[in-house]
């Protein structure tokens, strides 16, 4: 949504440039994602490279990263959502027999309403009750237990954290990135497109199918998770109203999760 933390950006005299980007809160989890970030790279995931990192004197965390000379995509168009297919397919077992990181969260907040994220949508987000009836629906429709974890999730993957380059999309913002399901990556760029209303038919089209070729039930508790953690990021930083326009998008891509997963 890009409402978390901070960054600059540094220049050299020669004219080079990299960003330097800060976690204030949970710095080991910014220090650890390092060594996932290399072996993800080393794979061909199009994410910059991290050139430092360590601990600030107050106890926050920093990196500094290659910068992408390129701009964030207008809409998520057919060529942005094959990419990241494309992307999703290199997140594919890259950690096997790890267990918990995003599917653990999804599951939680799915089926244990970790957080209180309910209450929070219902009383915070105009039509919340919406997509908490959608949560509801998905959470008596699959059965619980846990996802899988072997995959690589960056946690945060829409088209604000993407710049495209040179023909190529990269993935930014990757701080917060885990094991887990590359479904919940998925479910997001779906519900974030849909609910912002920047998503094409054709991209549409492509992202749901390749949906259709992971673990339905896993795709359908990922997305109930994203739908919920988003809402309650509107309440959470104070933008409750604007939040009304992303509900009905939002409660059709949850009901298509659904859907999918009964089929």
């Amino acid at each position: 949504m890009g409402w978390n933390e901070g960054a600059y950006l540094l220049s050299r005299p020669d004219g080079s440039r990299a960003v330097l980007k800060w976690r204030a809160s949970e710095p080991e989890r910014l220090l650890g994602a390092r060594e996932r970030v290399e072996v993800a790279r080393a794979r061909g995931w199009p994410a910059p490279a991290w050139l430092a990192a360590g601990l600030a004197p107050a106890g926050g965390a920093w990196v500094v990263q290659e910068f992408i000379d390129g701009r964030t995509p207008p809409r998520l168009d057919d060529f942005v959502a094959e990419q990241m297919t494309g992307i999703l397919s290199l997140q594919a077992g890259l950690f096997p027999g790890a267990d918990g990181g995003w599917g653990q969260w999804a599951a939680g907040v799915v089926f244990e309403d970790w957080d209180g994220l309910r209450d929070r949508v219902r009383s915070g987000v105009p039509g919340g009750r919406r997509i908490v009836a959608a949560v509801d629906a998905i959470a008596g429709a699959c059965p619980p237990g846990p996802l899988s974890g072997q995959d690589l999730v960056h946690g945060n993957f829409n088209l604000a954290n993407t710049i495209a380059a040179a023909g190529r999309l990269w993935v930014v913002d990757v701080e917060g990135l885990g094991t887990g399901p590359r479904a919940y990556d998925l479910a997001e760029a779906l519900l974030v497109g849909a609910g912002e209303g920047h998503l094409t038919e054709a991209a549409a089209a492509r992202l749901w199918a390749y949906g259709a070729g992971l673990d339905r039930r896993e795709f359908a508790i990922c997305a109930g998770s994203v739908g919920l953690t988003m809402a309650e990021s509107f309440v959470r930083y104070s933008r409750g109203g604007e939040a009304a326009g992303v509900v009905p998008g939002v409660v059709r891509a949850l009901e298509q999760a659904l859907a999918l997963a009964s089929a």
